[in-house]
């Protein structure tokens, strides 16, 4: 078992998902059989779950701990279903309960607001489950979105396993910056040592 390393926090972790649910999938580092690898832990304690949800302009009163174990129950039921989808499986069964269950107790939760020509699902600020109840809403939209959902990627790079909504149809990792990078360095390195002296 790796050790976790911080490198990151809820404000400097990187936001590639291209959807609030998915960034939230990738709060951490993924190993190929979805176990959270910790390398790139960005929500590691309650008020990180709640520094998290203001960057991403989510107001929330203070999670508890069990709040936390919550939505990181969440996350990785979000995880295991959009993954699955990526590769063209079914989403495991019970992932997908935990994200209704979570979804009902969200909706129970909720008032609808208006805004922007629209009606949508709202908790008051204070709600200390509201982080959790907004990725969960987020997350039951793009299940339901088949053009989007048809988009959505895992990165296949080493210890990455992050979810991505592929809107340019080329995109092939997380980051060209990151995963992509070290990918071609990997791919030069093993080109060079074969290549006869």
């Amino acid at each position: 078992m790796r050790q976790s390393v911080r490198t990151v926090t809820p404000e400097t972790i990187k936001l590639y998902g291209g959807r609030l649910s998915l960034d939230f999938a990738n709060s951490v580092d993924w190993t190929d059989d979805h176990v959270p690898i910790g390398v790139e832990e960005g929500i590691g304690d309650a008020g990180e779950l709640g520094r998290w949800g203001r960057r991403l302009g989510i107001e929330s009163g203070a999670a508890s701990v069990a709040e936390l174990e919550r939505a990181l129950g969440l996350r990785g039921a979000l995880h295991l279903t959009f993954a699955a989808i990526a590769h063209g499986k079914a989403p495991p069964a019970g992932a997908l309960e935990r994200i209704v269950a979570d979804h009902a107790e969200a909706s129970a939760a909720a008032r609808l607001v208006a805004g922007d020509g629209a009606w949508r699902l709202d908790w008051p600020a204070g709600e200390s489950r509201r982080v959790r109840f907004a990725v969960v809403v987020d997350a039951v939209a793009l299940l339901a979105d088949p053009e989007r959902l048809a988009r959505v990627r895992q990165c296949p790079g080493r210890d990455c396993g992050w979810l991505f909504l592929d809107v340019s149809g080329r995109r092939h990792w997380c980051s060209m910056a990151t995963c992509g990078s070290r990918a071609k360095m990997r791919r030069l390195y093993a080109r060079q040592r074969g290549a006869p002296s």
